[in-house]
């Protein structure tokens, strides 16, 4: 039977600035070779409509699209996921586009996300990028708890466009990953602040490259495909990779920059394959947006 949190409530020193508050959270549990959706609670402006089962050889990894009816995000947002996946549940948890943040004005929104990954769950959370208009700022909170046997693939991504084509840059984006395992322990700390102003001009340190994308793979090495295969997988025109291993024998860190859209889509779905196919044996059908 599916049940439903309860909504936390809203912190007054919030409610003075007319900031929103959103809420993604979905559990994943297993239902004999099949995955299903458990607790959830969403709220604007966020939008689900179903899980997909998009993979016939795959029954146990189920798609859901996290939707915005927003137009994106704006100043003093405060948005809030959290993706529980229970003992050998399997998720790809994905966006129907990329989010622009719009210029906050001084008021930075924010991203938090708790990943929890039962035992020998899998979950591939990879929203599309980020488009950061002329003002926008933006700090992202994400952590991810492994159990025993447990896959994560994370990705992160963004790039800048001024509607007014006069080459005004965003203002800030920060960026904290943590991950731990089942008892606590700190295995990964990723920690970023860029200004958009470094970005400017020819003395970037990006040059023409528009894209700049992360990527963590998570878990035993067992279920995670070789840095090879990632290397492998980021050989597209219009793209640059380079591929390294975490702290504490976590997984691989895979960074790219891409010259368009196509190229990062390009390589995202190229890890993304690789990901599923260490994991499941199999590889993905592809995804449709």
């Amino acid at each position: 039977m599916m049940q439903h949190w309860r909504p936390d409530p809203v912190p007054r020193h919030d409610l003075a600035v007319g900031a929103r508050h959103g809420r993604f959270d979905l559990e994943f549990r297993r239902d004999g070779d099949r995955s299903c959706i458990g607790r959830q609670f969403v709220s604007y402006p966020f939008h689900f409509t179903r899980p997909f089962a998009l993979d016939p050889a795959i029954p146990s990894l189920l798609t859901v699209y996290q939707q915005s009816s927003s137009g994106g995000l704006y100043r003093s947002d405060r948005l809030t996921s959290r993706l529980e996946l229970k003992r050998g549940a399997g998720a790809h948890v994905t966006t129907q586009a990329a989010t622009v943040v719009h210029d906050c004005q001084g008021l930075p929104a924010s991203q938090t996300v708790g990943i929890e990954a039962g035992e020998g769950s899998f979950l591939a959370y990879t929203p599309d990028p980020l488009i950061l208009f002329p003002g926008a700022a933006l700090t992202s909170e994400l952590s991810v708890r492994l159990a025993e046997g447990a896959v994560v693939l994370l990705q992160d991504a963004f790039a800048t466009h001024d509607p007014a084509a006069r080459d005004r840059m965003f203002d800030t984006l920060a960026s904290d990953i943590v991950v731990s395992d089942a008892r606590g322990r700190t295995l990964v700390l990723d920690r970023s602040s860029l200004k958009g102003a470094a970005l400017a001009g020819d003395a970037s340190p990006v040059g023409a490259w528009t894209v700049c994308a992360s990527f963590m793979l998570l878990g035993p090495a067992g279920r995670l495909p070789g840095s090879d295969q990632l290397a492998a997988a980021g050989e597209v025109a219009g793209a640059i990779v380079g591929v390294s291993s975490l702290p504490n024998a976590a997984g691989w860190c895979v960074r790219c920059l891409a010259q368009h859209a196509i190229a990062a889509r390009a390589v995202s779905d190229g890890i993304f394959n690789a990901c599923v196919a260490a994991a499941f044996g199999v590889a993905p059908a592809p995804r449709r947006k």
